[in-house]
């Protein structure tokens, strides 16, 4: 990533609180219903993680203490955690997700009506990063702020990413993909904390999209969109 740099926002988590016809003769070939996958990807994939990555997760999401993690058996699945328990990535973890997550990432979530499992390893980078130069401009980090800069896109069943919205890309170099990444999951559950996530927790197969209604003192945002389009260019 461009600006800010890695550790910038690794300190920034802690302080900040998816019926074809059938093929004809000169026309491109296609696959036929029955070779179609009949089920998500959450009904299919197993957690490829281990006991000996517990100490991991813990250390890096900061959950010492206060979360319990458990590695799910080979026949559970990602949608269906345990009672009390949800589902979470440890890409979503390397990217910068830590727990307790911060209030203005649960607050987004509450506005896009996802868990914060729903959204890629690459979401949490970005959302961060963003958040260091909100900050950093005197912009306060709430919905109404996010939702003019964050385009909300759908990966597949259950999942979706965060993008730059319009032709804002002042945001750069994350990882292309993560290969493997819905196959590391894990499930988290806190007991020590009255409501830990302060978000919904179920997953949903949509997102809102919309902006919050407009507050009474709106901050401004061209001064911060010059800024970032002038550094940009440059």
């Amino acid at each position: 990533m461009s600006s800010p740099s890695t550790s910038r926002v690794g300190s920034a988590a802690e302080s900040i609180d998816s019926a074809s016809p059938v093929s004809q003769a000169g026309e491109p070939w296609l696959p036929e219903p029955e070779e179609l996958p009949t089920t998500p990807w959450y009904e299919e994939k197993a957690s490829t993680l281990r006991l000996s990555d517990i100490p991991i997760i813990k250390d890096k999401g900061g959950m010492m203490g206060k979360f319990e993690v458990v590695i799910p058996h080979p026949d559970e699945r990602a949608h269906r955690p345990p009672p009390g328990f949800h589902t979470f990535y440890l890409n979503q973890i390397e990217m910068g997700l830590r727990f307790p997550i911060p209030r203005f990432i649960a607050a987004f979530c509450r506005h896009i009506s996802l868990s914060p499992s729903q959204l890629s390893p690459n979401s949490y980078s970005f959302l961060l990063a963003l958040a260091v130069l909100l900050s950093y401009h005197g912009l306060p980090l709430i919905p109404y702020v996010l939702m003019q800069l964050v385009q909300i896109k759908r990966l597949g069943p259950g999942k979706f990413y965060l993008s730059h919205k319009g032709d804002h890309s002042f945001i750069k170099g994350n990882p292309s993909s993560h290969k493997g990444w819905m196959s590391r999951f894990f499930y988290a559950k806190c007991d020590v904390m009255r409501d830990p996530w302060k978000c919904e927790m179920h997953w949903r197969d949509s997102a809102v999209t919309i902006v919050p209604r407009t507050p009474d003192r709106a901050p401004s945002l061209t001064p911060f969109l010059e800024a970032m389009h002038g550094k940009r260019k440059t």
